[in-house]
């Protein structure tokens, strides 16, 4: 599949994903599997593909399988309230946009990140930061649905793996007549400061070869 073209279609499956998880997790036949446990290593972390090494969130945090050959890892956690009350939190290799300025990339990101939600965003709050010991971008912001009356906070993290420009990002849906849960951003948190890289991208690899 296009990338561009599955990247669009990932950003309105987190958005609308909630409601069909919540059918699966009410339903009497219903299994809780760890599909991450042959991946772990004794001090709970999870080597990935070979390349990424991470601590997942917990429990109730789930696992989305978003395409077997993307490299991009994403977890999700429901709450109890019902759809839109979830979470959503992953990594990206390619977050939309193509600048290599953290600023003009965020800029870039929130212009096509959940479009098919018709999500109305604020300005978002930029922060310098340190990410996996090197100069990053923290934007938090908030987006407001204003037909289904639904907000969302969102939290990015841009920062370089090599040259090029890659994110953790962080989504939490409410009603907007309800309150943000901290502990869920704070998931998020420890999982981006787990982040590790085992071995050279694919994009390192390639223009290390290239004359």
């Amino acid at each position: 599949m296009n990338r561009a073209l599955w990247k669009s279609r990932t950003s309105g499956l987190l958005a609308g994903l909630g409601s069909a998880l919540l059918l699966a997790a009410c339903s009497p036949a219903a299994k809780v599997i760890d599909p991450l446990s042959q991946l772990r290593q004794l001090d709970g972390a999870v080597v990935w593909q070979q390349e990424y090494r991470f601590v997942p969130p917990p429990a109730p945090w789930q696992l989305i399988d978003l395409d077997e050959d993307d490299y991009s890892i994403a977890f999700m956690k429901l709450c109890n309230d019902g759809y839109p009350c979830q979470s959503t939190l992953a990594y990206a290799e390619e977050p939309f946009g193509y600048s290599l300025d953290f600023e003009e990339r965020q800029t870039e990101f929130f212009k096509r990140f959940l479009w098919a939600s018709r999500v109305n965003f604020a300005a978002p709050e930029l922060r310098k930061v340190k990410i996996a010991g090197q100069d990053g971008l923290e934007a938090i912001t908030i987006g407001v649905e204003p037909v289904l009356k639904h907000k969302v906070r969102c939290k990015i993290l841009f920062f370089r793996r090599g040259e090029r420009v890659v994110a953790f990002y962080y989504t939490q849906w409410r009603d907007e007549g309800k309150s943000f849960d901290i502990a869920d951003e704070a998931d998020f948190d420890r999982f981006a400061e787990s982040f590790g890289f085992l071995q050279p991208s694919f994009y390192e690899r390639l223009f290390a070869k290239s004359p």
